[in-house]
């Protein structure tokens, strides 16, 4: 471990795309150990609750006043139309990051598990 900051990630959970509030408190410890696994502070977690999107416009404004390294999200479905546009047309957003704390690996991607698989190794004689 080093004695250098770790970098800000900040939070962003759209409420609408979780089964239910109750799911609200895991989705955040989920962006919590994904910063922890990855070596990231993670700062404010802005949460949408509503259509008009006043926390990722909020949330842009932090990222443009705290240098913040990124944003990291639960998933892709919390990055939706309206949030694409506005990175890319926001000055910080074209150069922020955004990690997806949770991804689940496609069937025959890398990542994914192949049962039927064998590894099978050659021997040089």
């Amino acid at each position: 471990m080093s004695n250098h900051p770790r970098p800000l990630l900040l939070g962003y959970i759209r409420a609408d795309v979780l089964k239910s509030r109750t799911e609200l408190p895991l989705v955040e410890a989920q962006l919590q150990a994904f910063a922890h696994r990855e070596e990231f502070s993670l700062g404010t977690v802005y949460v949408e609750s509503g259509c008009n999107r006043g926390a990722f416009h909020a949330l842009m404004a932090q990222v443009s006043r705290d240098s913040a390294w990124g944003i990291v999200v639960p998933d892709l479905r919390h990055i939706g139309v309206v949030e694409q546009v506005v990175l890319t047309t926001h000055e910080a957003g074209a150069r922020t990051g955004v990690l997806v704390a949770n991804v689940s690996p496609r069937a025959g991607g890398p990542g994914a598990v192949h049962p039927e698989r064998q590894v099978c190794r050659s021997t040089e004689s």
